[in-house]
């Protein structure tokens, strides 16, 4: 999962059927590198939820574009509903990383959610319920029972 704390550099040359994630990809403010290998990225898909990205081993990994920042009016995963992703789901990723400082990995469970369940609903309640008993601060549920 890429942090985009609202800066903007040179855009990247992209190809792919979703305009979206490709626009997600020029706002990222460094080059894309895979952190424990410090591995260049050679490849770029953008599809419905992000981007999968290419290593030159022929590594793959399917990850999210989103900017982190509550405050920020940036589209937000347009391949989502818009009453699906909101400003509260975003507060919820930026704390999970930033305040407790958990590892990026965890972050990407929203990833998993979206492989696991067709339904955009049922994948945030997964990824909630299992993020939550690691994070102290979040007081309230962000998606509605039922």
């Amino acid at each position: 999962m890429v942090l985009d704390h609202g800066g903007r550099s040179e855009p990247m040359p992209v190809r792919g059927p979703d305009r979206h994630a490709a626009r997600r990809l020029a706002a990222l403010p460094y080059p894309l590198h895979y952190e424990t290998r410090h591995t260049a990225v050679v490849g770029l898909c953008p599809d419905r939820f992000g981007v999968t990205v290419t290593f030159p081993d022929h590594d793959e990994w399917f990850d999210i574009v989103v900017c982190a920042q509550p405050c920020c009016q940036a589209e937000r995963l347009p391949g989502l509903r818009l009453d699906a992703w909101s400003r509260d789901h975003v507060a919820l990723l930026y704390r999970a990383v930033h305040d407790t400082r958990l590892p990026l990995s965890s972050a990407e469970l929203l990833a998993d959610g979206l492989d696991l369940y067709r339904d955009d609903r049922e994948a945030f309640s997964w990824w909630e319920n299992t993020l939550r008993p690691h994070i102290t601060t979040v007081r309230r549920s962000f998606t509605p029972a039922g």
